[in-house]
């Protein structure tokens, strides 16, 4: 079952690291302003409509699942299957060394 568009608020905002930023269209961009590597966007175009993408670019369990920019589509996870994801992502962000 897909996440709401609040289901998926309520995940990003358990991170306090991270921010928001207003796009265009009723779209947000959440970002990790302190991340250790260049690489600052998490979640790109997150739509009312819960649907967004997510930076899995450091995640090779992810390799097969993500488009050519690395991201992967949220529209199918759980809640705790995104948060999950998310975690790993950060935790990826902190322990990648390359930009």
């Amino acid at each position: 079952m897909s996440m709401s568009y609040e289901q998926v608020v309520c995940v990003l905002e358990e991170f306090s690291e991270l921010k928001r930023k207003e796009s265009t269209q009723n779209r947000a961009t959440y970002y990790y302003p302190n991340s250790p590597i260049r690489r600052q966007n998490v979640l790109q175009e997150l739509y009312l409509t819960g649907n967004g993408y997510l930076y899995v670019g450091y995640l090779p369990e992810y390799h097969d699942r993500m488009d050519k920019n690395k991201l992967i589509n949220i529209k199918k996870f759980s809640q705790h299957e995104f948060k999950s994801v998310l975690e790993k992502v950060l935790q990826s962000y902190r322990t990648t060394s390359k930009g």
